[in-house]
């Protein structure tokens, strides 16, 4: 900036300040207590204090644990046109808890990939390793395992080289990387190392996490499944394998149906027992070892030549094991201070969410493709400092909200449209629309109706009707009631192939394959959803009570409804338009009918009406101002 001649921005508002702050630590507005706490701190570390606050509450495990939750491809389903539901909700509560805690990365790294080939792994470890459980699991009929195995291993090598290396690994799967110094030969050693695993385009292996009592039962069901699958399997044979007459075929074919159905009810039997014992997918290596080839073509049906498990020659030499490099030498190796790289890449991305573009703006991409650091030295400091503080997030995390640089105002600056149009030089801060589940968030948190409880299994937020129309399977949405249906959007039940439709208006990708950052839309749609969706209605009917109810005041009012929806005072043009516009609405609301049974439930007491349909529009109009939605 000395070298341009231009002067960083102002700091921002303090009431700026806290929101902002909020909204990326926590994804959740502060509360109007915290508000006014913060603002009447006049100590010199007040913002230390209220970003150390911030970063204590267990919600903050919760807004970066969906970042790590993206990386991780985390979905309730197993992907392709059947998408059948799995059990992997276990994970992403491990990751909460895990960030919350401080784990140190390198840990955190170490028992995501490996936790399963720790020394007498604890069961914590166990789920960890849920995070490479992620990938896609075929369930149509006729499918070749071993094909749709290779195809799991393939996404688990482009996920560890996309989320811990920045490269663009999977690129060398097929031939030799064009551009980045990754031979086809080598990226089949990085593919060595996930080849042992015993999931074969199947659930298997599980961990059962009930009562000793519960898992007893869940095993021997189990037992009796698997021979009525071996009994459908051997019908299946007789049929197709034509030693059968045309008779024994109306009769095999009875059996067969008797048989499928016995097997329907033994499942729906064990998906009964699974509501109150939950499973949730591991990692485990088969016994005898896989021998790795190169798969020439990346086709799994042309062997090339034998390779064993090693990392890329272009990058720091992993240790000589004594005997087969595993899943858990590789992890170690990522997180290796003399392989800094990991290192570099994750504060890149931690950056990135807090300024809009990472150092390196390609966060994807560290190759030689890639767009060099605008910052350089501040990179490789960040990349020193977080390996030197333990591999501390919560340390990384405090280093940049307390910085000068994060305090900034975001008000757009005139002069520099033309020296620095994208902010590379950050002489300010960026306005940034929330991510999806935080839009819904939000909105329950300014409503009041928030469910602030931590983790458990995915919810079913009401959505519109003939969602599942166009999918291969009618999958049922029971609808949430009571506290669960105002649980954050993180918990809400994630369908591959027709995910929640608000989360896919706002940009939350389908998690088919690893997003280390999200796109950030602007789209029509997003404005119709919330003017009209039946969620976002519900929260401003919510929202526009608790407004009314805050005074007999209007402009009191408004500065609560204010307070709640922006962390700040309304202007004085501003409440002078809203009082007009109650005005105009009260008038004309007056003069229409209304039923005579609309203002009373058995649950709560007589509201006016008119006064409640009022309000419910200014709350309303209050969540369609795109302050709302937008990061400051």
């Amino acid at each position: 900036l000395e070298q341009q001649q231009i002067q960083p921005a102002a700091e921002a508002a303090r009431s700026t300040l806290i929101r902002r702050v909020y909204l990326d630590v926590l994804g959740l507005p502060p509360t109007v207590d915290e508000l006014d706490r913060f603002l009447a701190d006049d100590a010199a570390n007040a913002c230390s204090d209220m970003v150390d606050r911030a970063l204590a509450s267990p919600h903050y495990g919760e807004r970066w644990g969906r970042h790590w939750l993206d990386q991780a491809r985390y979905a309730d389903t197993h992907g392709y046109t059947i998408d059948g539901e799995r059990s992997i909700w276990p994970f992403r509560d491990w990751v909460i808890k895990a960030l919350n805690n401080d784990m140190p990365f390198d840990q955190f790294t170490i028992e995501q990939l490996a936790g399963d080939q720790l020394d007498s792994p604890a069961r914590e470890q166990l789920i960890a390793t849920g995070f490479h459980r992620n990938s896609l699991v075929n369930q149509e009929g006729g499918t070749d395992a071993e094909q749709f195995r290779v195809e799991a291993v393939v996404d688990r090598v482009n996920t560890t080289g996309a989320v811990w290396l920045g490269l663009t690994v999977g690129c060398a799967q097929c031939h030799t990387h064009k551009y980045d110094p990754l031979t086809h030969h080598e990226y089949y050693q990085l593919f060595a190392f996930f080849n042992q695993c015993k999931d074969v385009n199947s659930v298997a292996p599980q961990l059962t996490l009930g009562s000793p009592e519960q898992v007893s039962q869940l095993q021997q069901l189990d037992a009796v499944i698997a021979d009525a699958k071996k009994n459908l399997e051997a019908l299946d044979k007789r049929r197709t394998d034509g030693t059968l007459s045309a008779k024994e075929r109306a009769v095999t074919a009875t059996e067969r149906t008797k048989a499928e159905d016995a097997y329907k009810v033994l499942q729906a039997d064990r998906v009964h027992l699974l509501k109150d014992v939950p499973e949730t997918m591991i990692m485990a290596d088969i016994d005898k070892p896989r021998q790795t080839t190169v798969l020439i073509r990346g086709d799994f049906l042309r062997k090339g030549d034998v390779v064993e498990a090693d990392t890329p020659r272009a990058l720091p030499a992993m240790p000589a094991a004594s005997g087969r490099r595993t899943r858990l030498d590789l992890a170690r190796w990522l997180v290796d201070r003399r392989n800094p790289l990991t290192a570099r890449v994750t504060v890149n991305r931690i950056w990135a969410q807090y300024f809009g573009t990472g150092l390196v703006a390609t966060e994807n991409d560290f190759g030689f493709q890639g767009t060099p650091p605008s910052h350089p030295e501040l990179l490789d400091w960040l990349a020193a400092e977080f390996m030197e503080h333990g591999w501390s997030l919560k340390h990384l995390h405090r280093l940049i909200l307390t910085s000068a640089t994060y305090r900034q105002s975001s008000v757009h600056q005139p002069e520099l449209a033309n020296i620095d149009p994208l902010n590379r030089l950050l002489a300010r801060q960026l306005r940034l629309r929330v991510d999806a589940e935080i839009v819904r968030d939000i909105g329950l948190a300014a409503s009041g109706l928030l469910n602030e409880a931590i983790g458990g299994r995915s919810v079913y937020p009401p959505q519109p009707e003939g969602i599942y129309a166009f999918t291969q399977r009618s999958a049922a949405w029971p609808v949430s009631e009571g506290p669960d249906r105002y649980r954050r959007g993180m918990y809400t039940f994630f369908m591959r192939s027709a995910p929640y439709p608000m989360l896919t208006t706002f940009d939350t990708p389908r998690f088919n394959t690893t997003c280390t950052m999200r796109v950030r839309s602007n789209t029509p749609l997003q404005s119709l959803t919330m003017a009209n969706d039946q969620t976002m209605l519900e929260m401003a009917t919510v929202l526009g009570r608790r407004i009314q109810q805050q005074s007999d005041n209007d402009a009191d009012r408004l500065r609560f409804a204010f307070r709640i929806c922006f962390s700040r005072e309304p202007l004085p043009q501003e409440s002078q338009r809203l009082l007009d516009y109650i005005q105009r609405q009260r008038s004309a609301l007056s003069n229409v009918a209304l039923p005579d049974d609309a203002s009373t439930t058995s649950e709560q007491p007589a509201v006016d009406v008119t006064e409640d349909r009022l309000w419910m529009l200014v709350g309303r109009t209050l969540m369609n101002l795109d302050e709302f939605i937008v990061r400051e």
